[in-house]
């Protein structure tokens, strides 16, 4: 069973994408939020009585649908914190993955009126201070995309192949140019980009030298972005011989000559590989020796 979080700040697109993405998954199901706490029961409650109910009767969902083993997929949409985070993270078993996807549109975009939703002054404050406290780019999740150039049909395909991806239980592999390899084993290397070269998760990554494939190194990847190239080029760790975006742009079109500032990308950072060696020798030494 697969329990996905679709996270992000108010007007994301969070429950539009993950209406649709219940149509594209395998026998799955969307928690409606609504359905979860009534207008009477907001206001005798208050707001953050209001939010704890809502957060209890969602967990009594999920944990509902998981003993029942009705669906494959269960979906939900929920802004979600560190707390919340662990606490349905710890759904997880040998029988049930859990995915916390972000949409991350930029803060323009998301104060506008999205579709037939128009927001509210209380709204437009409260997605300010999300932005402020980083909702948009929690470290803790599976995969952040920024979704501001796609329609939710799109975003929600990306995101049916990015799960389809991360359950697969194939080793994840990507090439490395030779040039490029003594940067990777010092540890200097601790970032990969794929342009139109399919997805990468968190997790084992191990990185093959082109086009002789004598070598072979393991790293251990930690947040994975979908962003336009302009946006990538600013998260911290995109690339050490980066210094700005216009040598950022000029570096990929050498590669891509056709890539522009807005064109999105890929972004995974990892690990170094001696950081990955000291945290999971055991894990490092099995997949070398299953590889070779």
């Amino acid at each position: 069973m697969l329990i996905v979080n679709i996270n992000g700040p108010i007007n994301s697109g969070k429950t539009t994408v993950s209406k649709i993405l219940e149509k594209k998954m395998q026998n799955a199901v969307f928690i409606e939020g609504d359905g979860l706490i009534s207008d009477e029961e907001k206001k005798r409650l208050g707001l953050s009585e209001s939010w704890v109910f809502f957060q209890n009767k969602l967990e009594e969902k999920l944990e509902d649908y998981k003993a029942s083993k009705k669906y494959e997929t269960i979906i939900f949409a929920y802004p979600i914190g560190e707390k919340n985070y662990k606490r349905w993270k710890a759904l997880a078993d040998n029988q049930t993955c859990f995915l916390n996807i972000t949409l991350a549109p930029s803060l323009e975009v998301c104060l506008t009126n999205r579709g037939t939703r128009q927001l509210d002054d209380w709204e437009k404050n409260r997605i300010k201070e999300m932005y402020e406290e980083g909702y948009q780019k929690r470290t803790y999740s599976d995969f952040v995309l920024n979704n501001e150039t796609q329609t939710p049909e799109e975003t929600a395909e990306i995101i049916k192949g990015f799960v389809g991806h991360a359950l697969s239980s194939r080793q994840q592999w990507v090439h490395l140019v030779e040039r490029r390899w003594p940067a990777l084993v010092s540890g200097e290397k601790t970032a990969t980009l794929r342009l139109n070269e399919g997805f990468i998760h968190k997790g084992f990554l191990v990185y093959k030298d082109y086009p002789k494939e004598q070598w072979a190194e393991v790293v251990y990847v930690t947040e994975v972005y979908y962003q336009p190239l302009k946006q990538a080029l600013e998260i911290e760790g995109f690339d050490e011989h980066t210094p700005n975006v216009e040598t950022g742009l000029k570096q990929m079109q050498a590669h891509y000559p056709d890539i522009t500032l807005e064109t999105p990308l890929l972004l995974a950072k990892h690990l170094s590989v001696p950081e990955t060696l000291s945290q999971y020798p055991k894990e490092v030494q099995h997949i070398l020796e299953s590889i070779k």
